[in-house]
């Protein structure tokens, strides 16, 4: 899918509404949100929440460009808030009468197609952009504890670590297909089924389970009903949030990147592993004489095979428009994760740089992990 256009759910939306489909001026419009500092200032504890309106009649090309985006609201808090229903609200309401209809809406330039100037402008939000905790802000899911993925729900197999001190997520093998190495051999091979995708109508009946008393609050996976479901078409959508992958991209190779240099290799990260009898080459190892001493986890590398590898992605050089140069964030004198790069180039980084400048470094583990 290149286009907006040729998704399932906008074809279910004009399938479902076709008198609204049938006139190209409605709008279709799309609310991204994320937490920013303003003015650039990373040092700064404070943060806003802007929350931007996209407009998917003109052209992909022209949809995300500053011209073209709707500052919608902005929410002002030192830290995320906890319901930002309050702020939604008159933004709902002017949905809910966007999609009733404008009347009397002046159009300049139609009537050179057969078209009346003047029309009944409607509009309907087809769904909500934004990372992982952003979601859970706009759309009242939990997505983090012991019911963190609205989509299983309760099924998501999860454990406490009195190591680690948080919540943390077992056989995620289980998403994997049947035939696939990382599942295990043997009598070892993991045969669970993935958990039964919920919908947006089992999330209705959860809510009136908790309204009626018959579930608690904090047991049903939810931390709210999203003031979103007020919108006379909400329940009939096809999708209803999406997830920012490029954003989420950065942050999950920060993360490998900061277990590749050993940044997350201690104490606590060993003995989590041996609470879940999970990595036994990397536990704690009791000598003779009751001392304690720490190996390294087999996915770390050595400090030379860091300099190899920030070599390696110095020197490539990508075509015009496909990546920027990665030589600044990767030095050689400096082991450290990358920074001031763009979500695309922690995309690239990725899904094209990583498996292959990992070849003949650290464990053949950490290589098949890669190219698996």
């Amino acid at each position: 899918m290149r286009l907006v256009s040729n998704s399932p759910a906008v074809a279910h939306i004009e399938e479902t509404w076709s008198e609204f489909a049938r006139d190209p001026r409605h709008l279709r419009l799309g609310l991204a949100s994320d937490g920013v500092s303003p003015y650039s200032i990373r040092s700064s504890t404070y943060s806003v929440w802007p929350l931007a309106l996209m407009n998917y009649n003109i052209p992909p090309w022209l949809a995300t460009k500053k011209g073209f985006i709707l500052l919608a609201l902005i929410i002002p808090s030192p830290k995320q808030t906890k319901n930002v229903d309050v702020f939604l609200q008159p933004l709902v309401e002017e949905l809910s009468q966007l999609w009733e209809g404008v009347d009397d809406i002046f159009d300049n330039r139609t009537h050179r197609i057969g078209r009346d100037r003047r029309f009944v402008l409607k509009g309907i939000l087809m769904w909500t952009m934004h990372d992982y905790p952003g979601f859970g802000a706009i759309s009242g899911f939990q997505t983090k504890g012991y019911c963190a993925c609205p989509t299983c729900a309760y099924m998501l197999p999860y454990g406490w670590s009195y190591e680690l001190r948080k919540v943390v997520y077992l056989q995620y093998s289980t998403f994997l297909p049947l035939d696939h190495p990382f599942r295990g051999v043997g009598a070892d091979k993991n045969l669970d089924e993935p958990p039964i995708p919920r919908t947006m109508e089992w999330w209705r009946a959860r809510w009136d389970a908790v309204q009626t008393g018959n579930i608690q609050l904090d047991e049903s996976g939810l931390r709210r009903w999203s003031i979103l479901h007020e919108l006379p078409y909400w329940k009939s959508l096809q999708i209803h949030h999406l997830l920012d992958l490029m954003h989420i991209e950065a942050n999950v190779v920060k993360s490998l990147i900061k277990h590749l240099f050993g940044d997350k290799d201690n104490v606590r990260a060993q003995r989590g592993c041996e609470e879940f009898n999970m990595h036994t080459e990397s536990w704690m190892q009791v000598s003779d004489d009751g001392t304690e001493t720490m190996p390294s986890a087999p996915w770390v590398l050595r400090k030379e095979e860091r300099k190899t590898l920030c070599q390696r992605i110095s020197k490539i050089r990508f075509p015009t428009g496909f990546g920027s140069y990665l030589r600044k964030a990767f030095t050689t004198d400096k082991a450290s994760w990358p920074s001031d790069l763009k979500s695309h180039d922690f995309h690239i980084l990725l899904q094209h740089v990583l498996p292959t400048c990992l070849h003949g470094l650290g464990s053949s583990h950490s290589t098949v992990s890669f190219n698996g």
